[in-house]
């Protein structure tokens, strides 16, 4: 779910010039004793990992980064009496346009809610050759294609199906310049593997006003 309010600032005397800010949040569910793969969808105050999910995630919640150089994961765990471990990892930034892997080890459902301003403007995410974790910098549902990625003949998606717990897989092919199978939406907040033939960026224009 997303909810924003805009709220305008006349930055010069004679208002002429003025700014727009959009704020809001977004709600997502991290199933019982399951994995989310999601993204950071607004520009909070403070976006590590810890200012993100602490306080709202349970108890033993373990939180993945993949570090696309060492080509692995890091990971920290949460524990409600004290805190995250390690906490190195909990420092690390989750900014618009990547993402982690959520471990909820809980009984039940967990909803974490991302509060803050909605990214606008040009938004380039830089994409290197290989496998790394990505999303939508813009706070909308839709499939890669539909929210603006322009692919590279090869380039690779593997989509966490959250219902079934695994990897729902597509390639891009540039002779027929579609994807194989059909691509599937992602939902606000999501986020995706992507593994890219050759370095790149993901660029986007958007306003709350289009």
């Amino acid at each position: 779910m997303v909810a924003a309010a805009a709220a305008a600032g006349i930055v010069s005397s004679n208002a002429q010039v003025y700014s727009v800010n959009a704020v809001g949040y977004v709600n997502k569910t991290i199933p019982k004793g399951g994995f989310a793969l999601v993204s950071n969808p607004l520009k909070a105050a403070t976006n590590t990992i810890a200012a993100l999910f602490g306080g709202q995630v349970p108890n033993s919640t373990q939180i993945f980064v993949y570090d696309t150089t060492a080509k692995t994961f890091k990971f920290t765990a949460y524990d409600t009496d004290f805190g995250w471990d390690p906490q190195a990892v909990a420092d690390l930034q989750v900014l618009p346009g990547g993402g982690v892997f959520v471990k909820n080890n809980s009984t039940a459902d967990a909803v974490v809610t991302f509060v803050g301003e909605v990214p606008q403007g040009t938004l380039t995410t830089s994409l290197i050759a290989g496998l790394q974790i990505v999303s939508s910098q813009v706070p909308q549902a839709g499939t890669v294609e539909a929210l603006g990625y322009v692919a590279d003949g090869g380039d690779q998606i593997y989509q966490w199906n959250l219902a079934g717990q695994k990897y729902d897989f597509f390639q891009y092919d540039a002779d027929f310049k579609s994807w194989d199978p059909t691509l599937k939406t992602l939902d606000v907040g999501d986020a995706f593997f992507l593994s890219k033939t050759k370095a790149g960026t993901w660029t986007r224009t958007f306003s709350v006003n289009q």
